[in-house]
């Protein structure tokens, strides 16, 4: 949609983006080079509208970027519903680290750029994923004078639990050994877990100045 307005005396027509329904990794300038933008030519204002009840979210990559537009053309992203980045994947065994949270905004653009986050409205990072298990013990029995038997497993850590938006994953658990076992008859001792995975960037900036207005909620760094 294009909106007419004056700046310094000349008209100019802002492309107004409104973004009304769910939608999955969201591409400011691909959306608004379908619109007719031309990042090489086009100095338009652009406008990015999250509708309330909308949610923009990420599955593999930022839940919203917004490419390189032109160097004079403004961009204002204005959330009214939700731009959440998506919980990074769980650690693996033996104790594998977390992932790292999804970005909620990755900012590419150099042209001033303003983003206000409405009253009841969210912009908030992917937690980091939960750290695997750590290594379980293996030990033989120790009958006073000596190991005896099979080796006994006892049990891999616990998985770490996944961030919350804006918040690390947990440690995985460390593995245990088998309670009829002898810790000091065993090849294999237990491990410590893998470390959970650090939250995404509610707004990764890349350098980039941005100003932020925020009457919601924002979890996650801006930075």
């Amino acid at each position: 949609m294009l909106v007419p307005i004056v700046q310094g005396g000349l008209g100019f027509f802002t492309l107004v983006l409104d973004i009304s329904s769910n939608v999955t990794e969201y591409n400011v300038l691909t959306a608004a080079t379908a619109a007719g933008y031309n990042a090489s030519t086009d100095a338009r204002p652009i406008v990015v509208n999250v509708a309330s009840g909308v949610t923009v979210s990420g599955s593999t990559t930022h839940a919203m970027r917004t490419g390189v537009l032109n160097a004079a053309t403004s961009l204002t992203i204005n959330i009214n519903g939700s731009v959440d980045g998506y919980t990074g994947a769980t650690g693996g065994l033996v104790a594998v680290p977390g992932s790292v949270g999804g970005d909620a905004i990755y900012w590419e653009t150099t042209g001033t750029s303003v983003v206000n986050v409405a009253s009841g409205a969210n912009l908030r990072s992917g937690g980091g994923g939960g750290g695997g298990g750590g290594q379980r013990g293996g030990a033989r029995a120790f009958d006073g004078k000596n190991c005896t038997g099979s080796i006994l497993y006892g049990s891999y850590g616990s998985t770490g639990a996944a961030g919350g938006f804006g918040q690390a994953g947990a440690t995985g658990g460390t593995g245990t050994y088998n309670a009829a076992s002898e810790p000091s008859c065993g090849p294999q001792a237990v491990g410590g877990g893998g470390a959970g995975g650090a939250a995404g960037f509610a707004i990764r900036k890349n350098s980039k100045t941005i100003t932020v207005n925020n009457s919601g909620t924002i979890a996650g760094t801006i930075g």
